[in-house]
């Protein structure tokens, strides 16, 4: 093997990693996937104003529910809902990404603004996020709308080539939230998607994208 093959075949295997990743190494159990946590760039609170608070009450809210399926990961089990033993855990992306975002204008009244992001506004929002030198597949729940009113969580599960931004594949997903107090609440919710995603969706998303 002479020198320029080698230094072919060393930076083929530095790149590889970074820009390699694809649809269907999502379904590979032995494809390590990245926990980014909830993002909330699009979201919308429709409905129970009052109980939301002030501005720095939903600001806790976003990290409290990113923080609480990091301490209670038995409970929202995000590796068992992929098929997997574990996850690595980066949430700082989407608690620093959630901690720049205009809080009050995701407060809405609209029934409209339930179901109201599309696969472009995704990739819009994954394009500016950093993902702090990661490369990788990138899982993060893309909150759409919390809605009080009909009682239901809407969110686009999104899988993402950290190394260069691309999403692989985005799916919507909606649950109804349960529990005491609005963090168990909208949780609930979370969990929700979470079972749905175990029970059926990964095996359906493996047919479609697989």
């Amino acid at each position: 093997m002479n020198y320029k093959t080698i230094v072919f075949v060393l930076l083929a295997a530095l790149v590889s990693p970074v820009f390699g990743q694809t649809k269907g190494d999502v379904f590979n159990p032995d494809t390590q996937i990245t926990w980014l946590g909830l993002d909330f760039s699009g979201a919308k609170f429709i409905g129970d104003r009052e109980r939301l608070g002030s501005e720095s009450d939903i600001r806790h809210l976003l990290d409290a529910i990113n923080e609480l399926m990091i301490k209670e990961a038995d409970k929202y089990n995000v590796a068992a809902a992929l098929k997997r033993k574990t996850v690595e855990n980066a949430i700082d992306i989407t608690n620093e990404h959630n901690a720049e975002l205009d809080i009050l204008s995701m407060i809405s009244a609209e029934g409209k603004d339930h179901i109201h992001l599309k696969p472009d506004d995704v990739d819009q929002i994954i394009s500016t996020y950093d993902f702090k030198g990661k490369s990788g597949i990138g899982l993060m729940f893309n909150v759409e709308s919390f809605n009080k009113v009909i009682e239901e969580g809407s969110f686009w599960i999104t899988f993402i080539n950290m190394g260069t931004k691309e999403v692989l594949f985005t799916e919507r997903l909606t649950a109804p939230p349960s529990g005491f107090g609005m963090r168990n609440f909208w949780a609930g919710s979370v969990n929700g998607v979470l079972a749905k995603i175990k029970k059926k969706e990964f095996e359906n998303w493996r047919k479609k994208h697989g």
